[in-house]
């Protein structure tokens, strides 16, 4: 079920472009929008004709901390933490500032919405809107809060696209000179991309799992398509993505994995076999060596990569010109780190 829930989160939350606003705790916002009242809760921050709630607050902090605890752990997590928890007010600032222009100048996203809908439901393998609704519930989310979220997306990158992507523009020029004077970023280090069917001993009893996870690999072997059956059999993180897992570098892999794949040739997976987590088989989509390339082989790359760091500067530069703008109140001991230089907003008052 928490599973289903957080794959469910990641479509809903993954819409703004680039990704460029849709953070890994951007559920737990989206569950606080259509929440019942209550009769005393501190407000932290008003923007405009919005308020950003301490309850919401401290949620968005307890998901980014679980969000982190996959990637880190001891002393470093909470140097991630305090890293990136000084950002939670100004990313929640930011989103509410980009709804409300997009609602403040009448952008309509019902079309988006309704084939965004449609592009989960083919993911998720579901039949019908009405099968993913039930989906959704299931998973114990609320379908008006799932559509919100969705829906508060495509209102943010909707006005990213117009008032900041199109304005960028990445000559290929200035593209092939950044290249020269930045080889290194593109160099490709040797390694593997990686795919994963995953049985949890956790969650299924150890001879359920190992019943399962022959039963996905004798669907492999009669043809079965490897996405569709990481849909229905894993228990991976990323099962509804076929179980993409990434790209490793050489000497990253657990040994257990690389022995497995090591002879392994590109397109093919292994034989099922069984590692502290549950019982595995692992698909090699690519296997790079290790060079530095040429421009003309990562061209595009550059261009994107240029594309990227622009929009960030001028993302920033846009809600920061939104702020100046707009009325921004926070409470005592409360710090919007996207503020404008000298531009410091009246705080609330502390019984308010």
């Amino acid at each position: 079920m928490k599973d289903a829930r957080k794959t469910l989160w990641r479509f809903a939350a993954g819409v703004a472009m680039g990704g460029l606003l849709a953070s890994p705790w951007a559920d737990a916002r989206s569950e606080q929008l259509a929440s019942p009242p209550v009769l005393v809760e501190r407000i932290v921050a008003r923007v405009n004709n919005s308020i950003i709630t301490q309850r919401q607050y401290d949620h968005q902090a307890k998901v980014l901390r679980e969000d982190l605890t996959h990637k880190y752990s001891g002393a470093e997590l909470e140097q991630q933490y305090r890293a990136k928890s000084k950002n939670i007010l100004r990313d929640m600032i930011d989103e509410d500032l980009l709804v409300q222009k997009a609602k403040d100048d009448n952008i309509s996203v019902g079309t988006q919405l309704v084939r965004y809908l449609d592009q989960i439901r083919q993911q998720q393998g579901l039949s019908s809107l009405n099968a993913l609704q039930k989906a959704v519930r299931k998973s114990g989310l609320s379908w008006a809060n799932f559509k919100e979220r969705i829906r508060r997306q495509l209102f943010m990158r909707a006005v990213i696209e117009r008032e900041v992507g199109g304005r960028v523009i990445i000559a290929r020029d200035d593209a092939r000179k950044f290249f020269d004077a930045h080889r290194s970023l593109f160099q490709s280090p040797p390694g593997v991309q990686l795919a994963e069917i995953l049985v949890s001993t956790e969650k299924h009893k150890p001879a359920d799992a190992k019943k399962l996870i022959q039963q996905a690999y004798q669907s492999l072997q009669n043809g079965a398509h490897w996405d569709h059956v990481a849909r229905k059999y894993s228990d991976g993180p990323t099962a509804s993505e076929g179980g993409n897992i990434g790209f490793f570098k050489t000497g990253t892999l657990a040994s257990a994995v690389q022995q497995k794949i090591d002879h392994l040739e590109t397109n093919h997976y292994t034989k099922p076999f069984l590692t502290k987590y549950g019982y595995m088989i692992v698909k090699l989509l690519s296997r790079q060596t290790g060079k530095t390339p040429t421009f003309n082989e990562v061209g595009p790359r550059v261009m994107q990569y240029l594309y990227n760091e622009r929009m960030q500067k001028g993302l920033r530069a846009y809600l920061t010109q939104l702020r100046k703008e707009s009325f921004i109140r926070l409470a005592p001991g409360f710090v919007d780190t996207g503020a404008p230089e000298g531009g410091e907003r009246a705080s609330l008052d502390s019984g308010e």
